[in-house]
């Protein structure tokens, strides 16, 4: 496997670690004190599982036939996936590392199966599985390629543009799970229209945009230019903000690499996209990412430190005063967790306040207004279409309630977005705050009852998230054929045989009661989808409730159940013959050490990585 390097091309020196080293120093750390102390091997798996789970979706999208398949080939280095010269992908396609070369596909009713890679063509390509007939979610492909060892998955979409409708509709539809994407134009067609249309959605969901202009090689060098010049032109005025647009070309860097060319390969231009991808990755969220699993893992040792602590303290006290401090520890356990019955209360009450609260003031006058938009652009449309026949006059107005009422509620979905996204994040961070202190309370009434020094760590450690805030709903469409439907539509033809003489005045009459009709179905159409939106929105709110009261009640029950379980060790050692409890303790001590150790490495490692330089 030859993937584009993406750090250290050139010089001698030796590259500073990245994020690859960074991660795999830190969960090497993690399994150190997973195996080393029993008491940590829960937490220590979780932590784990977090930082391995923390991956790095990277979409490659834009118009079909611009490259984007090749392009991942040439970035693995590897012909992996299929390409040809029609419109191909039709289904997502995910890489990431593995150890082994694997193909899975997960179908859309649930389950997995393994494929050999001759048969890949036969689910993710428009000829092979032809309006995804054979009803395939996403085929993931597992390779050990080192550009995805450092947690990037890089994701092929469908093109979108092209005659099979449904290639565009997937593309879509996967936006909101990216990171990042690589958005590619092509050199040898200029910007479009639709491409810069699309490019407005994909920046409603990716944290990050790379603009790539693949196929430079099919051009003179000065006509390359030319097109760049357009093509970041264009970009930057769509954006509203200059951009970094990338030359490359897929198909010269994956020639380059089969045959061991360095000068074709540099001649691609791609190893310079490579490492900005990289540098991407350590800047924007790899840092984030590796930070908040090495404030985790301190707080794993913290906690795990004050148990050990109070399980070696609480052996050389006599058998009664321990079991009087053990029964004072299981009151105060009591009381905190009647804290969190109160802390839960108040958050259903705050979540009743925002969804009661969210659509009124601001996006209520919002929608308001859109409601008028709308209904001037229904009468401006009305006027321009006094030449057409009532049939064609009435599908025009048909048309325009089905496409521009979707359309003009995305930007009133984007602001509930923002607006609810921004209250949950605010809720979350004051309920975080009060199960912090009433966990501090805990530990430090038990440091108090077996006279140690009150644990200090680092604030509940906050992840990167994927954008958006998981509040989005999808997109609803209009119904118009849940609307009440009359007849008018067909009265010119039932009218016009009787009263021939008449047939202007009965298109007329046509004309005015499809007028009547389509905007009654106008407004119907507005408030079944600020329907639709809003119960959405309620329903995702009591799913944010829900998962953030369990995660309090486990960050509560976690600490408690440690410091609970340590003490009832020692009453069971303590139990025993007293001449037994020295070997324990020796064994206390020794874990107590490896502590010490393993927190300064944990905050040299923190230095180290915050040391690293940014572009």
């Amino acid at each position: 496997m030859n993937a584009i390097p993406c750090s250290g091309l050139t010089g001698d020196t030796p590259p500073a670690p990245g994020y690859a080293e960074l991660k795999a120093e830190l969960l090497s750390l993690i399994d150190e004190l997973a195996e080393s102390l029993p008491s940590a091997l829960r937490p220590a798996l979780a932590l784990r599982d977090k930082l391995q789970a923390g991956h790095f979706d990277v979409l490659t999208v834009g118009q079909f036939k611009r490259g984007k398949t090749s392009l991942i080939n040439a970035l693995l280095g590897e012909s992996l996936l299929p390409a040809a010269a029609v419109p191909l992908t039709s289904v997502v396609t995910i890489l990431a590392y593995g150890e082994t070369h694997r193909i899975t596909v997960h179908p859309l009713d649930g389950g997995r199966f393994d494929i050999p890679p001759e048969a890949l063509a036969d689910y993710v390509t428009e000829p092979g599985n032809p309006g995804n007939a054979k009803g395939v979610r996403e085929v993931l492909i597992q390779t050990p390629s080192p550009l995805l060892r450092n947690g990037v998955r890089i994701v092929d979409t469908p093109g979108v543009g092209s005659v099979f409708r449904h290639n565009t509709d997937t593309a879509y539809a996967r936006l909101p799970q990216c990171d990042a994407a690589l958005f590619v134009l092509s050199a040898d067609q200029p910007a479009s229209e639709a491409e810069l249309e699309f490019l407005h959605e994909v920046r409603k969901y990716a944290g990050r945009i790379f603009f790539l202009l693949n196929k430079i090689d099919i051009l003179r060098e000065t006509d390359t230019a030319e097109i760049e010049r357009f093509s970041r032109r264009a970009l930057a005025e769509a954006v509203g903000a200059d951009v970094r647009l990338f030359p490359v070309s897929a198909a010269q860097a994956l020639a380059g690499k089969a045959a061991d060319d360095p000068a074709r390969l540099e001649a691609s231009r791609l190893p310079v996209f490579a490492e900005a991808l990289e540098r991407f990755l350590m800047e924007e969220k790899g840092a984030l990412l590796l930070d908040a699993a090495a404030s985790g893992l301190a707080r794993v040792i913290a906690r795990t430190r004050l148990q050990t602590e109070l399980e070696r303290n609480a052996l050389t006290l006599p058998i009664a005063e321990l079991d009087q401090k053990i029964a004072r520890f299981a009151a105060r356990r009591t009381q905190a967790e009647r804290e969190l019955q109160r802390l839960e209360g108040r958050l259903r009450q705050e979540f009743r306040l925002l969804s009661d609260g969210l659509f009124t003031g601001d996006l209520e006058h919002r929608l308001e207004d859109l409601n008028s938009s709308l209904g001037r652009r229904f009468d401006g449309l009305v006027l321009g279409q006094d030449h057409q026949t009532p049939k064609d006059f009435d599908e025009r107005l048909e048309a325009f309630i089905r496409e521009e009422v979707a359309e003009a509620f995305s930007g009133w979905r984007d602001a509930v977005e923002r607006k609810g996204g921004a209250a949950v994040a605010d809720i979350a961070e004051e309920f975080n705050r009060g199960i912090d202190e009433t966990i501090a309370d805990l530990q430090g009434f038990a440091s108090g009852l077996f006279l140690l020094s009150a644990p200090t760590a680092d604030p509940e450690p906050i992840w990167p998230e994927r954008s958006p805030t998981g509040l989005r709903t999808a997109d609803e469409p209009v119904g118009l054929e849940l609307l009440a439907e009359q007849a008018l539509k067909r009265a010119p033809g039932l009218v016009a045989p009787r009263f021939r003489k008449f047939k202007g005045l009965a298109e007329r009459w046509a004309r005015h009661g499809i007028v009547r009709r389509r905007r009654r179905q106008l407004a119907e159409a507005v408030e079944m989808l600020a329907g639709r939106t809003r119960s959405g929105f309620r329903r995702r709110l009591e799913a944010t409730r829900d998962e953030l009261s369990a995660s309090l009640r486990r960050r509560l029950e976690g600490v408690a159940d440690g410091l609970e379980q340590a003490l009832a060790r020692a009453a069971s050692e303590r139990s025993r013959a007293s001449g037994e409890a020295d070997p324990q303790l020796q064994r206390l001590e020794a874990q107590l050490a490896l502590m010490d150790g393993l927190d300064a490495r944990i905050q040299a490692f923190r230095s180290r990585a915050a040391a690293q330089p940014r572009p």
